[in-house]
């Protein structure tokens, strides 16, 4: 994350330089610089204090909002200034906090706005011919060539240049995220602003005034007025995730909003005009949940404007081969590690699996292959363990040790295809671990024993395991670090 701090106050500066010591902030103590520093680092988040002594806080946020408005711009003000503030965001603004900034409160809202600014700007990008010329580094790819992810691809192309909400639908970790972004991206609407809201996340009372706002003093805790994401979001796009499990007055209300494009803020009189084009996702079953009574039927109905239903993961194919590769790829620059492919057992076990958690499981599995792997080539023993198992039972068992053997003839091959160097080494590494992976799991862990019917010394024996980052632990299987 790169935050850029506009403040005159040297203090400041290095109090929130000294909050984040784990990110890149880059700090100004004027205008100018500010100005000059946004244009040239391309910041994820802006904090700016609203009195500066050549230009005011406004000023500046108007000349940083006109180069980029999808950076979302935080105001610090104090109780005096607060006013300036609000119409900020009225005009664009993503927050404002209240000096002296307490960590507790900016921390997350920084963090929550680098989300949002990733999510508005690092492209979803929706393939074609030429589809792996798009690189992994600053874009997220829509993986998948199976039936019916062409279809979803289609329906993207169909519903970008139309104006009409749009309702994704898709089991938890299909992607539905990903396929707002790339609504929103490919939209007349991609230089506006992009927000999203996790409606299960946030408790009914919080959510109806993060959505629509509220007035000082409406509640208790209300200390301060807050622009609503409708009013934030208007002539951008607001993506309301998970919005089957809103309460039923919550829906009362989105309703009104599809309806009349107008609310009044929490505790607040005045009617409010919306122009925000609204993508909701869910991995509820909307037509069970109107049949029970839990969703209202007229707001399904506004939504169910145009539909794109996401398939589950197990039922993509190749697909599943396609995302893996495309994650450990991505991944292992990340990470620097070498990546030379899976092994076929490995493809097998991907391949076999159900995937309950769709294509985010296979993204948390794919980098936790890599971080456990020593060696480019992904083997089943370095999979997480509920993996490598097939209809409940291990799928390398010691009465089955053949199941896990690994084809070196044909990873030989396969390596010397893909140009790589060092192959002896990195096949010598793979041999040996399954060597003392059986033995030591045969003998309990013991090493002694282990290493005299291996032949070499138990020193050898313990030098070879910590060069292969490989722990031993009785009445367990050898395990990686």
């Amino acid at each position: 994350m790169r935050l850029l701090v506009i403040d005159d106050e040297p203090l400041i500066l290095e109090a929130i330089s000294m909050t984040f010591p784990d990110d890149e902030v880059v700090t100004c103590e004027n205008a100018n610089e500010g100005i000059e520093a946004f244009v040239e680092q391309t910041p994820d988040v802006v904090l700016c204090d609203i009195r500066m002594p050549e230009i005011t806080g406004m000023e500046i946020f108007e000349k940083l909002h006109r180069i980029e408005s999808r950076v979302p711009i935080i105001l610090m003000t104090g109780q005096g200034t607060a006013g300036t503030a609000i119409e900020a965001m009225q005009r664009g603004a993503f927050e404002y906090v209240l000096k002296p900034l307490d960590p507790d409160t900016l921390i997350p809202l920084i963090e929550n706005a680098t989300e949002t600014s990733r999510m508005a700007r690092v492209p979803a990008v929706v393939p074609n011919n030429d589809e792996h010329s798009v690189s992994s580094d600053d874009s997220d790819l829509l993986i998948g060539s199976c039936p019916q992810m062409q279809e979803v691809y289609r329906s993207i192309g169909r519903v970008t240049a139309q104006d009409v909400t749009v309702l994704i639908l898709g089991e938890s970790g299909t992607g539905k995220e990903v396929i707002a972004r790339a609504i929103y991206q490919y939209s007349s609407r991609a230089s506006e602003r992009f927000l999203p809201i996790n409606c299960a996340a946030i408790p009914e009372n919080l959510l109806e005034s993060e959505l629509f706002g509220h007035e000082k003093g409406s509640f208790t805790g209300a200390d301060r007025k807050r622009v609503g994401k409708f009013e934030l979001c208007n002539n951008g796009t607001l993506f309301l995730d998970e919005i089957g499990d809103m309460t039923p007055l919550m829906q009362t209300k989105i309703l009104r909003v599809l309806q009349d494009q107008t609310f009044e803020r929490v505790g607040g009189a005045d009617t409010i005009h919306t122009n925000a084009r609204l993508i909701a996702a869910t991995n509820v079953d909307l037509e069970q949940a109107m049949e029970e009574k839990k969703f209202r039927s007229d707001l399904f109905y506004r939504l169910n404007v145009y539909t794109i239903r996401l398939p589950p993961l197990r039922d993509r194919g190749d697909d599943i081969l396609e995302l893996a590769n495309y994650f450990a790829t991505r991944f292992s620059k990340s990470i620097g590690k070498e990546f030379g492919g899976f092994a076929s057992e490995a493809v097998d076990l991907l391949m076999g699996y159900a995937w309950p958690g769709n294509v985010r499981e296979l993204q948390s599995a794919v980098k936790h292959a890599l971080l456990q792997a020593t060696a480019p080539v992904i083997v089943p023993a370095f999979l997480p363990e509920s993996i490598r198992k097939v209809h409940g039972g291990p799928v390398a068992s010691r009465a089955n040790p053949s199941e896990n053997a690994i084809d070196f003839a044909a990873l030989t091959r396969s390596r010397l295809k893909a140009g790589a160097s060092d192959i002896h080494r990195e096949l010598i590494s793979m041999v040996e671990r399954q060597i003392f992976a059986e033995a030591l799991e045969y003998f309990d862990g013991n090493l002694t024993q282990a290493a005299k019917r291996l032949g070499i010394t138990r020193t050898t024996l313990r030098s070879r395991l910590e060069s292969l980052q490989m722990s031993v632990e009785r009445q367990t299987s050898i395990q990686s670090k």
